[in-house]
């Protein structure tokens, strides 16, 4: 793992629709040093991206009310620019393997990452993520 300052920078919205998971997540972020917040629901996620600033948003696909594919198809359609553009990685339970290429890059999706996963594969697909995306707007 490999903790830097420039995580202090970094605002992620967490999108866990399970308390349990939502609470060893949400220790995992801190551990990592990213400032964060929580939502438990595809509608909170909605309501937080239009009220406040986030670098990237970590999205379970299984969420209530709105699932991980119904909002982040809110996400890309509904907002405007920036929004519309902020970095989201799926969090699944399901094996994605060479399938994020087309399922999940096609809906909209920077990254995936199958639960469960390690503290480091975290860290370095939040920070792949957040790299290619500065990268992006750069070239724009």
């Amino acid at each position: 793992m490999n903790i830097n300052i420039s995580n202090k920078n970094k605002r992620i919205l967490l999108a866990e629709g399970f308390f349990a998971g939502r609470k060893i997540m949400s220790d995992i972020i801190k551990l990592l040093g990213y400032d964060f917040k929580s939502a438990d629901n595809g509608y909170d996620v909605i309501l937080l991206l239009k009220n406040e600033p986030f670098d990237l948003v970590l999205l379970d696909l299984e969420l209530k009310q709105s699932d991980g594919f119904e909002t982040i198809e809110h996400i890309r359609r509904n907002f405007d620019y920036p929004i519309n553009t902020i970095p989201v990685i799926a969090m699944t339970n399901k094996d994605f393997s060479s399938d994020f290429n087309q399922t999940y890059k096609d809906e909209g999706f920077d990254g995936v990452i199958e639960k469960p996963f390690s503290l480091d594969d975290l860290d370095f697909i939040i920070k792949d993520v957040l790299r290619h995306a500065e990268k992006k707007k750069k070239n724009s």
